[in-house]
């Protein structure tokens, strides 16, 4: 599985949160955004962009169609669900792997590098699966984004996430994907995340303290909000850029390492 690498802007590097909050010793934390159904296009690159200019991290854009991007929503549909899930989060898991412990850095006093995932639609879905896997094998990322997607409970349980990491799930409220990324289907993840955290003691808990869940529903919205060529960035107050902060400071709060 190839991976697009998007470092921040030249002209973003001298004024990026993570400025000075880099340790030493200490690699640059990185997000690995995962794509929606279309494949990684320019719209998912350009999100990668964003990211890594605003937070100072790099951005890792794995390609899980192996090349292939479409415009057609039934093409799109058709490598969705062509996509072997497992296979793909077993890459994912390298991928992470790797990230957090380079096996060529050759230093032995180099820390672990910080990792957050991300993704959109299919790859909300795969950003809350990676985020579930790596938490049961022992290396939990450091963060967690999900827009709009949720993967089949027969690949992987996401209840648990919030144990180990930090993470947001974004929902549009008029979005109609049953099942997947529909209302009814945000209301059950919060459900499920309040009662993680309760049984473990609540959120003034022990451990507690750098950890948040949180699901957010974006009233008035549909699917894909976060698109540039969506409406949702011109009609409904902002409410795209106003939801970029939001992931950048969460991102940062996360990722820095002083």
């Amino acid at each position: 599985m190839s991976a697009h690498v998007v470092h921040p802007a030249e002209s973003a590097r001298e004024r990026h949160p993570l400025r000075g909050s880099v340790a030493p010793n200490t690699l640059r934390p990185a997000v690995v955004v995962l794509q929606e159904w279309w494949g990684v296009n320019a719209a998912v690159l350009a999100h990668a962009q964003r990211l890594a200019n605003n937070t100072g991290a790099i951005a890792v854009v794995p390609d899980l169609y192996n090349g292939t991007t479409t415009a057609d929503k039934e093409e799109a549909a058709h490598l969705m669900a062509n996509l072997d899930w497992p296979l793909a989060l077993n890459n994912l898991q390298r991928l992470v792997e790797r990230l957090q412990r380079p096996a060529d850095d050759g230093a032995e006093l180099l820390k672990d590098r910080k990792v957050a995932s991300l993704g959109f639609c299919m790859g909300g879905a795969l950003s809350l699966a990676i985020a579930a896997r790596m938490a049961e094998i022992k290396k939990p990322l450091n963060a967690c984004v999900s827009f709009y997607g949720t993967p089949s409970p027969s690949l992987i349980d996401i209840s648990n996430i919030p144990a180990t990491t930090p993470v947001q799930a974004h929902f549009g409220e008029l979005d109609e994907y049953k099942g997947f990324s529909d209302i009814k289907t945000a209301h059950k993840l919060a459900e499920s995340w309040d009662l993680t955290v309760q049984k473990l003691g609540g959120t003034h808990a022990h451990g507690f303290h750098s950890l948040e869940s949180n699901v957010y529903v974006h009233h008035g919205l549909g699917h894909a909000f976060m698109n540039e060529d969506g409406s949702a960035r011109h009609v409904f107050g902002g409410e795209v850029d106003k939801t970029w902060e939001k992931v950048f400071k969460f991102l940062v709060e996360h990722l820095k390492t002083v």
